[in-house]
């Protein structure tokens, strides 16, 4: 599609092109594009706020930019690429900011009892494929809360001011009868100086000293030689093998003293999980009925499995048996498999093992949309390129032994590791030919993991992560 009039403009006054959705700040132009080619526009930045407009996820306060329909943009807390614009003929409900929309406050009576679901016949809605169609109720008895849980029968009191986690939704009783819901979209998944031991020698440490901080709408890419344990970090991360000290926290709860929590992290393994003798379509059902809560109607669980084809482009692909179709599509019905229940966060370790470099791309750039729509994504990838970087908000560097060597800004750590003999066209193959460059005499690695663990722990990027971690509340003991 390409546009035929000399300029587009996006901005909420009368002569808008494209007027950005109605719950947004801005009340002037804020964006114009002109076509320079079939394929290429300019954009130019009009906001007063620069940084209101970021290019590509990495670019921000833009003022002028070549972009193609492609670009990921966002303005004014809008997502959207000048495709699914001219497409939709403007900003539809899925291109909105829905953070207007994720609290809503609801009027409790006493004597009344509040049903509360994922169905919209529900008095209070809380459509997510981790709340029960019908999960619980709220009622009030002389002036006495009670919550029923409607799977066992089991009640509780409630008091103003409690807060209950259901799904990725939580519920706060306030004066007066006042329920208040709100969407959890600011996560943080918390590594507190993590040690995993060799499950045959319990003295040789496989991941060393780890910590880190990832909130809900980061991309983080893990690299690192064969031997630096990235697919034990995610298993670590998951609760799949224990740890032997430190703890990891997700939403200021200890996963390990609440393994509840595990839900909200997705995980995807290296190896195909899908029935290859059923199709896309017969696979995504198939998991539906297994993880979606048991009560949820089957009009309910069909529309889940369309929602999960369209959003991992796999329509046309729906009805092919799973063994005859591609790698990277097979890798798709993995993640969407894995998407089923929402999670905050989701870990993929080393999907992009094996598949071409155009599957690679589809792929990266399915989960830098993932994590554009709030979810924290951790990926392990073994030989990554300049582009795949380009997708990433950070990186993490494993050394062998599970040493970090860095953990900062996916686009700083070829200039880290070249010691500021950057270039954009040199490959991140650099990072792994300073990390383990040996000796010509001796033939041993000059610099030691341990030696660079060191480094980065002198570095300000760690110094940024201890600034962040001291604010962020400790969850050992929750």
């Amino acid at each position: 599609m390409y546009l035929t009039q000399k300029k587009l403009i996006i901005g909420n006054t009368p002569n808008s092109t494209y007027p950005l959705p109605d719950d947004t700040s801005a009340d002037k132009i804020l964006l114009t594009v002109t076509p320079v080619s079939a394929v290429e526009y300019l954009i130019h930045n009009k906001s007063d706020n620069r940084e209101n407009l970021t290019v590509d996820h990495r670019q921000r306060g833009v003022v002028m930019a070549r972009i193609d329909k492609f670009t990921p943009l966002k303005l004014a807390g809008v997502f959207f690429t000048l495709g699914e614009l001219l497409k939709n003929n403007g900003f539809s409900s899925e291109n909105k900011n829905d953070s207007a929309q994720s609290k809503t406050d609801y009027q409790l009576q006493n004597g009344k009892t509040n049903l509360v679901g994922a169905s919209d016949i529900c008095d209070i809605q809380l459509y997510s494929p981790r709340v029960a169609w019908h999960a619980l109720e709220i009622k009030c008895q002389n002036n006495q809360w009670e919550i029923c849980f409607l799977a066992d029968k089991k009640t509780k009191k409630l008091q103003n001011g409690n807060i209950i986690r259901i799904g990725s939704y939580q519920l706060e009783l306030k004066a007066n009868g006042k329920l208040t819901s709100q969407i959890a979209t600011h996560d943080c998944l918390t590594l507190r100086n993590i040690y995993v031991a060799h499950p045959k020698n319990k003295h040789q440490d496989l991941i060393h000293d780890c910590s880190l901080s990832i909130p809900s709408g980061e991309f983080m890419g893990i690299i690192g030689p064969s031997g630096a344990g990235k697919s034990t970090l995610l298993k670590a991360i998951r609760a799949i093998i224990p740890l032997r000290s430190g703890h990891i926290c997700l939403s200021g709860q200890n996963t390990q003293k609440n393994p509840e929590i595990l839900k909200e992290i997705g995980f995807v393994p290296q190896d195909d999980v899908v029935i290859p003798e059923l199709t896309v379509k017969e696979n995504l059902h198939y998991a539906a009925n297994l993880r979606l809560p048991s009560d949820w109607p089957p009009e309910a669980i069909k529309q889940k499995v369309d929602d999960l084809l369209k959003a991992m482009n796999l329509e046309k692909q729906q009805n092919n048996y799973c063994s005859a179709i591609s790698g990277g599509q097979r890798k798709r019905v993995n993640l969407a498999l894995e998407l089923m229940l929402e999670p905050t966060f989701l870990l993929a370790d080393e999907v992009c093992s094996g598949l071409s470099s155009l599957d690679t791309d589809n792929i990266l750039k399915h989960l830098r949309q993932i994590a554009d729509n709030g979810k924290g994504v951790i990926l392990t990838i073994h030989s990554p390129d300049i582009e795949a970087f380009d997708l990433m908000d950070t990186l993490l560097v494993l050394d062998v032994g599970g040493f970090i060597a860095y953990y900062g800004p996916a686009d700083e750590a070829i200039k880290y590791f070249s010691h500021g003999e950057h270039s954009p066209y040199k490959s991140p193959k650099i990072i792994f030919d300073v990390l383990e460059k040996k000796d010509p005499k001796t033939g041993k690695r000059t610099t030691l993991p341990e030696k660079w663990h060191q480094i980065y722990k002198m570095s300000p990027y760690y110094k940024k992560l201890e600034a962040k971690l001291s604010e962020e509340k400790n969850c050992d003991n929750k």
